[in-house]
């Protein structure tokens, strides 16, 4: 025991004590001599400074890392935006009225983003560039003034025909040089008992006539669709086609938002000349004859093959000369069912066009519009079987729908007074742009009402995280009790967003129950809900 010690007391009464490390000094840490030594040491230097620079280099390594992971991660990108013939409403001025009246200032109340507007009377008249058409300039003149207001114009064009008095049918009659072909001629060697040279075919005219005439000239028959004094040209020569392009480029450089087509449908037909036959069942007309357009299949005069070729090429024409920067329309007025784009899978137009649909039957409208909304925001337009009540109400209804509304003037003007704003298309229209309108889910049903065996329509609009809307509209003749449990995602009450007048039962912001609410005859109810949980899965 090298550290223990023997240490002797008082020996007398024979104590002693044994002090253990009583030699071992205790360790109490390095001094500052000694500290300052190993501080300044190279080695130790050199080590701090690496530790040091692998600390921050780590750190900055895991924040670069964190960086690429949420930059890199997938994410869902944010719903493009609406182009302006969407976001709508688009307006359809008939022949009859001067789209140059048209109160701009109105239209803008009314969120209104394009006119249909009818121009000249000849689509081709455009084509004279030494005395241009007075209505070419006057054209010009309201575009300008309309994008002041936010407003395209929409150039409604016929490019099927021309008068019988134009150059190029009188030239075409005397088989002038590339004028020959300007125009569907056929011959026939066939005559009847009289002596009279018989049709080439039997087709009819929409004006329930042959739709052939003889040429005295010529001896040839010309084709025309709608009457003898309009001939058909034959968009199967390349050189009629590039007169219409001059046509949509003159247009679309004189401030045109767009370009849509009349009877595009039968621009084209089959120069084989088959012979028609009957319509029957779906889209039949009872009763018709056979000297009647609507008796006939018109498989020969319609939706020709090369059709969507010849569309898609006049499309591209119309961005290509357009000065607006915003998208441009470039559609067809369609006006038949099955419609273009379920017989032609390629036709590509901007928005889709689509047959009116009649909501008079609620069951069969409700299937039809879902029909159409499959075609990717078409443009769509609502009708009922009274021409007054194709009002305000229906365009409420419509306004609310994931398409462009093709309304009529009359639908957003006052029942009371035509110079003013409707209220309530000015409300509705500004609910248009809520992110639910434009980028929500959609349920639209036919469904119940409590006291009537007639059906109204019910269309509900939401998105996650936001308010959803739900409109309905009963074009029967007495008020509706509907109930709305048949939509999904809708709570058992709702709250009223709008109420036809007529409507006393409601008042702006009350509480309603969704399987009782009340729809006043030919009147839209517009309420607002959250939806439930899990509406958007």
């Amino acid at each position: 025991m090298v550290d223990a010690k023997y240490a002797v007391g008082d020996h007398r009464n024979g104590d002693a004590k044994i002090e253990l490390d009583a030699n071992k000094k205790q360790f109490s840490g390095l001094t500052k001599e000694e500290l300052m030594k190993y501080a300044e040491d190279p080695f130790w230097v050199r080590l701090r400074w690496f530790m040091f620079a692998l600390f921050w280099a780590l750190w900055l390594c895991m924040l670069a890392g964190a960086i690429i992971i949420i930059v890199q991660a997938p994410k869902c990108a944010a719903p493009p935006p609406r182009t302006w013939y969407e976001k709508g409403p688009l307006v359809e001025m008939s022949q009859s009225e001067d789209y140059q009246q048209a109160d701009l200032e109105l239209l803008q109340k009314a969120k209104v983003s394009g006119i249909f507007a009818y121009t000249c009377e000849n689509a081709y008249d455009v084509l004279n560039k030494e005395e241009p058409p007075t209505c070419l300039k006057q054209f010009k003149e309201f575009a300008l003034k309309a994008k002041k207001y936010g407003i395209q114009i929409i150039v409604d064009l016929t490019a099927n025909f021309v008068p019988k008095t134009h150059t190029w049918f009188q030239q075409s009659e005397n088989k002038t040089g590339n004028f020959t072909d300007y125009f569907i001629w056929a011959s026939s060697e066939e005559f009847n008992s009289e002596g009279q040279r018989l049709y080439p075919n039997n087709w009819v005219s929409r004006e329930n006539a042959p739709a052939w005439s003889l040429s005295d000239k010529r001896q040839q028959f010309y084709l025309h669709q709608v009457s003898s004094d309009t001939p058909d040209l034959n968009f199967n020569n390349i050189k009629v086609v590039k007169q219409f392009d001059d046509v949509i480029a003159t247009w679309m450089k004189a401030g045109a938002g767009g370009i849509r087509l009349q009877h595009a449908r039968s621009l084209l037909v089959d120069r084989s000349f088959p012979e028609d036959v009957q319509l029957t069942g779906q889209g039949s007309t009872p009763g018709a004859v056979h000297t009647q357009y609507a008796y006939w299949t018109h498989r020969g005069l319609r939706d020709q093959p090369a059709l969507a070729g010849l569309l898609a090429h006049w499309a591209q024409l119309a961005d290509t000369h357009a000065v607006v920067t915003e998208g441009t329309v470039f559609t067809i007025a369609d006006d038949s069912r099955p419609e273009l784009y379920q017989k032609m899978a390629n036709v590509t137009l901007r928005p889709p066009s689509a047959a009116p649909v009649s909501l008079q039957d609620a069951t069969q409208a409700a299937a039809v519009i879902n029909d159409r909304l499959k075609n990717n925001w078409p443009m769509l337009k609502l009708t009922v079987n009274s021409e007054s009540a194709m009002d305000e109400e229906l365009a409420a209804f419509t306004l609310l729908l994931p398409a462009a509304p093709v309304l009529q003037m009359q639908q957003i003007v006052s029942k009371d007074n035509n110079s003013v704003i409707s209220d309530l298309v000015s409300h509705v229209a500004e609910l248009r742009a809520d992110i639910s309108i434009q980028h929500g889910q959609l349920q639209l049903k036919s469904v119940s009402a409590a006291n009537s065996t007639d059906s109204v329509v019910a269309a509900a609009r939401w998105k996650r995280g936001h308010m959803g809307y739900v409109s309905v509209y009963n074009a029967g003749a007495e008020a509706a009790r509907a109930d709305l449990t048949a939509l999904s995602w809708l709570p058992e009450q709702a709250t009223v967003y709008r109420a036809p007048p007529s409507n006393t039962n409601y008042t702006t912001d009350s509480s309603v129950d969704c399987n009782d609410v009340w729809v006043p005859a030919k009147s839209s109810v517009v309420l607002a809900y959250v939806p439930k949980t899990g509406a958007d899965e």
